[in-house]
């Protein structure tokens, strides 16, 4: 989770809450299929699933959006 060696308190405060935050909106956003999880030519439904970066390294995050007028 962290690169860095040393780090402030209130450093890893603010990275903790960050990454906090964008979990709790992407479990969110993944709940309502507001989002698609494509690892090379497949889809990925469920986030806990490894992902082998040697085989598939194309990683693509699709935010879908409802269209208008259609």
């Amino acid at each position: 989770m962290f690169r860095d060696e040393t780090a402030t308190g209130r450093e890893l405060e603010t990275r903790t809450a960050r990454r906090l935050d964008w979990e709790k909106q992407a479990d969110a956003a993944f709940a309502r299929n507001g989002f698609l999880l494509l690892v090379g030519d497949r889809q990925i439904e469920d986030r806990d699933t490894g992902i082998d970066l040697t085989v598939d390294p194309v990683v693509s995050f699709v935010k879908l959006v409802t269209l208008v007028g259609g």
